[in-house]
């Protein structure tokens, strides 16, 4: 296998999702040093970390441990290639029902985290270039999900915070860009009734879920030296009219 990654140093929060999975075993495979933080799946954590990935675990509706988490990766790695923001969570509930604690857990978890541990590292971005920063994105982002407006309103979010970054980071050789892996079939989407998988399956020209390995090959190329003038963009995993 040719080693598209060697020798770069990434960091993927939300290591133990079905991409976050996909994406640490293929960038150890080329050659990369790969981070990963996870909450609470401790074994696919190990089984990762077997692989050669270093995990912590890390809850990011707390500041304090992403201060702790931050301070220690910066203590350990003077420079830092890849920054993937995947990790993320859901709480649905229609908005009259919805309790104000849930629309801010979900916000801080998906929004503001990404924000806050971009500027913890970005001191680490700053020693190599071009370094690269990827936010990973929803549909619901752009066109809503009904009964997950919090959800929505932290991924539309992200995807200004994104483009905004690029043209904030651009000049000091930083890329920043969104990856919307589309609808695939993991924890977040577990409890998601038949019926509704059934109805996005049909409204996809290709009869299918999202592949999150074939998601983590164009990660790969993505954070691989094969990229180095795209920044601001969303990538877009579905073929559905947005």
């Amino acid at each position: 296998m040719e080693s598209f990654l060697k020798d770069k140093t990434i960091l993927i929060t939300g290591g133990t999702s079905r991409l976050g999975q996909a994406f640490v075993r293929k960038a150890v495979q080329h050659g990369a040093h790969v981070f990963f933080t996870y909450f609470a799946d401790e074994e696919t954590a190990r089984q990762l970390e077997l692989l050669g990935a270093r995990g912590s675990m890390v809850d990011f509706s707390s500041a304090k441990t992403m201060d702790e988490f931050a301070g220690a990766f910066k203590a350990k790695n003077e420079r830092l290639d890849v920054l993937i923001h995947n990790a993320a969570m859901t709480s649905d509930f229609l908005i009259e029902k919805m309790p104000e604690k849930e629309w801010d857990r979900v916000m801080t978890v998906n929004l503001k985290a990404p924000f806050y541990l971009t500027k913890q590292l970005l001191p680490a971005l700053l020693r190599k270039t071009p370094s690269k920063i990827f936010t990973i994105v929803s549909r619901a982002g752009l066109s809503g999900l009904y009964g997950a407006a919090n959800y929505a309103a932290s991924k539309g979010g992200l995807i200004a915070m994104t483009k905004s970054l690029a043209k904030e980071l651009g000049r000091k050789k930083i890329l920043v860009n969104a990856v919307n892996p589309g609808f695939m079939k993991s924890s977040m989407t577990a409890a998601i009734p038949e019926e509704i998988l059934q109805k996005n399956l049909e409204m996809s020209p290709l009869k299918s879920f999202s592949d999150p390995e074939e998601v983590a090959d164009f990660l790969v190329y993505l954070s691989s030296d094969l990229m180095r003038q795209v920044t601001g963009q969303v990538f877009h995993f579905e073929s559905r009219p947005l």
